[in-house]
Formats: structure tokens, sequence, C-alpha cells
């Protein structure tokens, strides 16, 4: 095999590791201590993020904050202060839910929130659940 095809094979191999899904515990606040969370983040299409968030043992949002009705999972760039609302995550009768979304930031906190709205412009309870992703 000639250079040329070893140097090709070398930037795929790398190219395909560069793309490789990352998996992240997230942190949980002390006021949902039994909660877990995982987020797995990938390149995805444009250069964007792919971020698949799967919570377990997190209880309804009504009993967490006052007024709230679901929880909204937010992407924060790095040394910003607004936050771009990435979706709601729905949390079933067994404690467990998933949101796959998509976000332009490549580094940046993602946290959960408790909110009366799925469709909030900025984030009104604390964050219950924090991860930071570098892509």
């Amino acid at each position: 095999m000639s250079n040329r095809h070893w140097m090709a094979i070398a930037a795929l191999t790398i190219a395909g590791c560069a793309a490789s899904p990352r998996t992240i515990r997230m942190m949980t606040s002390p006021t949902i201590p039994a909660a877990q969370g995982m987020v797995t983040a990938s390149s995805a299409a444009n250069g964007n993020t792919a971020l698949r968030i799967e919570v377990r043992h997190l209880a309804p949002p009504e009993r967490v904050a006052s007024g709230a009705t679901i929880y909204v999972v937010w992407a924060q760039a790095l040394g910003q202060d607004t936050s771009q609302n990435l979706g709601a995550l729905r949390v079933d009768s067994d404690l467990h839910g998933i949101l796959n979304t998509v976000t332009p930031l490549q580094s940046f906190t993602m946290f959960i929130t408790a909110e009366p709205s799925p469709t909030t412009l900025m984030p009104s309870s604390s964050q219950l659940l924090t991860a930071s992703i570098q892509r």
C-alpha cells in the first residue's frame, strides 16, 4: 500500500475517534439526592452537538418546585449569561425520562430545571442536574 493510502486510512481513523459519542454523568443537586442523570454528546450535522439526556429517579416536577409542571433542559455557553432552552424533559411514572436534542454549541454547561411551562425563555428555578460538555 502506498503512503497516500496509509495517510487516508489514518485520517479516517482519527476523524472517527474525534466524532465518537461521549457520556457524562450529571451532577445532582442536594434537593433531589436520589436523581441520576447521564448525557451523551456527539457530533451532528453542520457541526452541531447532538445530546441524549437520560434521567432516573427524578421526582415529578410539581414535587420539586412550586408551580412547576415540566422539566426543561438548558445549554449555557461558557462565559455567557443567557441560556438556550433545549426542550422539555418528561418523566414517566417510573421516574425515568429521555430527551434527544441538538444545539449549535460545542463547549457549554447543560442543566435541568423544573419550570411552569416547556416554552419558558429563561430558567426560573435552581439547577437540579448539571453537566459540563466539551466537544
